[in-house]
């Protein structure tokens, strides 16, 4: 493969509460350094404490989201109407958007209907700015399951046994209540952000932090892409760090 690789930065924090912090910040950073910001945002449980605490800066500082935009990764298709609060949007809205002042109509996510033009809409609006994302347990990052293309865009995704086991937890622990599909975000569209955070808290993310660290890329662990990005911020607890093998 003849594709330029880049060398990613690693913050090591003291623990998930202090790496969830770190990763706000520098998310905060973006808002205030460009007030008209378009950022990528992401879900499940490893973002719930970034997001808690950018409204504590909010409440705080009073940082003016007024003008952002935001573009979240992906969406659950076929959602069971009664875990409709499990939905992506719904999740952003309580965790984050009703919590700041950003126009609900500055929100965007990708459509089932219409997956191919999310990345009009978002060339639109000036392109990514920043990208958080965090890794699913065999690597995945947003949807791109082992095996997703390097050139894949927001398209329709069949979600793998693993990844539908790891988010029963949000379902009752019920897997045939969780949504067998999703539109995501392609690797494409995430490696064309200006800047890519990552976030990695937990033991059970080391095995895909060791493979970005193997500085190699492999098809099979979609997060090992990030080495194709040239501004690439990692936030990582120091336990993950060293059970992975991280060493500065």
């Amino acid at each position: 493969m003849n594709q330029k690789m880049y060398q990613y930065k690693v913050f090591v924090c003291r623990d998930e509460k202090a790496t969830a912090i770190a990763c706000a910040k520098a998310l905060i950073k973006v808002v205030k350094n460009k007030p008209n910001a378009c950022l990528g945002l992401a879900t499940g449980g490893t973002c719930i404490p970034v997001y808690e605490a950018m409204v504590k800066d909010y409440l705080e500082k009073h940082t003016n989201y007024q003008k952002i935009k935001t573009f979240n990764l992906d969406e659950y298709i076929n959602l069971n109407p009664l875990y409709i609060h499990e939905s992506y949007r719904a999740y952003m809205n309580y965790r984050l958007f009703s919590k700041i002042n950003i126009p609900l109509k500055n929100t965007h996510f990708p459509s089932e209907k219409k997956p191919n033009e999310y990345e009009s809409l978002i060339k639109k609006n000036g392109g990514l700015d920043v990208q958080i994302i965090s890794l699913g347990h065999n690597g995945h990052i947003a949807y791109n399951e082992p095996g997703s293309a390097l050139n894949s865009i927001t398209r329709i995704i069949n979600l793998t046994p693993s990844t539908i086991k790891a988010n029963a937890r949000f379902f009752e622990n019920n897997s045939k209540m969780v949504p067998r599909k999703a539109v995501s975000m392609g690797i494409k569209n995430i490696l064309d952000a200006r800047k890519i955070i990552v976030i990695i808290t937990g033991v059970g993310k080391a095995e895909a932090f060791k493979h970005i660290l193997k500085n190699q890329y492999d098809v099979n662990w979609p997060c090992s892409v990030i080495i194709f990005h040239k501004d690439v911020e990692i936030y990582v607890d120091a336990k993950t760090a060293k059970v992975a093998g991280y060493k500065k």
